[in-house]
Parts: structure tokens; C-alpha cells; sequence
């Protein structure tokens, strides 16, 4: 399964995360990479999509070590109303709140988590809450969610800092957390995007699925643990999901 996008990319989550590298001749950008959250694919006749995300960076080599801080932890929230299925048209449906917290609209009517607020009161193991005003033809609703939020992913220690699109990479992670249905697992260089799906504590692409990528010194790995549910309202299939998600910025050779 691929990870879900809009046909505006608009519903990618995360922040844009700002890397200083040296480069390669090959490198796609010597000074950016564009960090996002994988989300799974939603039914197609699915008209709406919200995404609750714990997410975990591990802090680049660039960056000077903090003591006691291994990583940065975040919480992101996103959400997508269709005119009719998913890849119409976006539509606004008024004040959308994650656990009582309001999301944004920075443009393309796609919802985002506030960009100076990452705390949404995400925690394993507990639901969510999402309230939406209405409008454009869904109706106004409350849900909490059923499902509860998966415990953090953790990639295990074998995850290398560089690896060779020449040969076979395997990605571990320390063990499938409680609250799963399945995982997502990336390798990427920032523009071109490798995914599989299998809930297990290991995955291994073939250098053959991985020639695509480019050399670059900013790429990355993903493993995100995730569950979703569907619930209608006023005939309009809304898509829940509750996520977590482990990020590795990594060299590609």
C-alpha cells in the first residue's frame, strides 16, 4: 500500500526540517530535506481523512548533541474534507479541533496542526477526540475515536546512518507496539519515495526497488505504526487514523 496523498500534496504532515550537508555531485538539494509523515491509503470512497501522528526524529549528526535530548518529539494533526471521494476537490467545513485543540488552514483548504503548537495531547494508548463545526456538506460531528493511539515505533540499533542503493537494506524496528493494525516502512531522498507495508520487526528492500533514489546525504527511513477506523456522518464516510511514527536522516550512496 502507498502512502496517501492529495492531488495538492496537501495533506502531507510534519514540518520542514532544515539540514546543513556536504553533497555529492548527485545530491537532489545540498541543504534541504523536507521531512513528512507516511499516512496510509483510505478506502476510495472515503470522503474525508483525519490523522492523528506522534512523531519522533532522531536529531541529525550536523546538529550539536543536547544532553538528555536524543530526538525531537512532536505532535501533528491533519485533515482533508472531499467534494465528493478522495482526489476531488478540498472543501472547508469550518473550526476543526484534534482533543479540543484547533487545527489551520494555511491555504488549499487542507487542515494542519498549528505550526507554533505541536502538542495535541497525543498519548499512547489513549483515544482521540475530533470536533468538526460543518459545512460544505458534512455535517457537524464529535467522535472519539475507538482505537487507541499506538505506543512510539523505535527503529533497533542495527538502523545504519548510510546506506548503498546498490544492495539489499533491511529496516528493523525494536518490536510491533501495542495498537497496531499494520506498518509503513520508507526509504527516501527526498523527492523520490520507497514504501512497503508488513507488520513485522523487519523489512528489506531490493536494490532493484531502491534504484530509483538518488545519491544524497539528506535522505531518510520511516517506520510508522499505525490503525484506522471508518465512521459515516450525514452520509459522508470519514476516515480516522492514529499513528506513530520513528524518522532516521540518513546518507544514500
Amino acid at each position: 500500500m502507498k502512502t496517501y496523498n492529495t492531488t495538492l500534496c496537501a495533506l502531507f504532515l510534519g514540518i520542514a526540517v532544515i539540514f546543513s550537508a556536504c553533497s555529492s555531485d548527485d545530491d537532489i538539494d545540498p541543504t534541504q530535506t523536507t521531512q513528512t509523515n507516511p499516512i496510509p491509503n483510505a478506502p476510495g470512497d472515503a470522503n474525508a481523512v483525519l490523522a492523528a501522528v506522534m512523531s519522533y526524529s532522531d536529531l541529525p549528526s550536523s546538529v550539536p548533541s543536547i544532553p538528555g535530548v536524543g530526538g525531537l518529539a512532536i505532535d501533528v494533526a491533519s485533515g482533508s474534507f472531499f467534494t465528493a471521494a478522495i482526489g476531488t476537490n478540498l472543501v472547508n467545513v469550518g473550526d476543526v479541533k484534534l482533543n479540543a485543540k484547533a487545527l489551520t488552514i494555511p491555504g488549499g483548504n487542507a487542515y494542519i496542526n498549528n505550526p507554533t503548537d505541536f502538542s495535541y495531547s497525543l498519548v499512547a494508548g489513549q483515544t482521540n477526540t475530533w470536533q468538526v463545526a460543518g459545512g460544505s456538506g458534512f455535517d457537524a460531528f464529535t467522535h472519539t475515536t475507538t482505537k487507541k493511539m499506538p505506543s512510539q515505533v523505535k527503529f533497533s540499533s542495527s538502523v545504519a546512518a548510510s546506506y548503498s542503493k546498490g544492495s539489499d537494506v533491511t529496516l528493523s524496528i525494536e518490536a510491533v507496539t501495542s495498537n497496531t493494525d499494520n506498518i509503513l516502512w520508507v526509504i527516501s531522498d527526498g523527492k523520490t519515495t520507497v514504501t512497503k507495508e508488513s507488520k513485522t520487526t523487519s523489512v528489506t528492500f531490493s536494490s532493484s526497488e531502491l534504484s530509483a533514489l538518488k545519491a544524497t546525504s539528506a535522505g531518510l527511513v520511516q517506520a510508522a505504526s499505525y490503525n484506522a477506523e471508518e465512521k459515516s456522518f450525514g452520509g459522508k464516510k470519514v476516515y480516522f487514523i492514529n499513528e506513530t511514527v520513528h524518522t532516521k536522516i540518513i546518507e544514500i550512496k
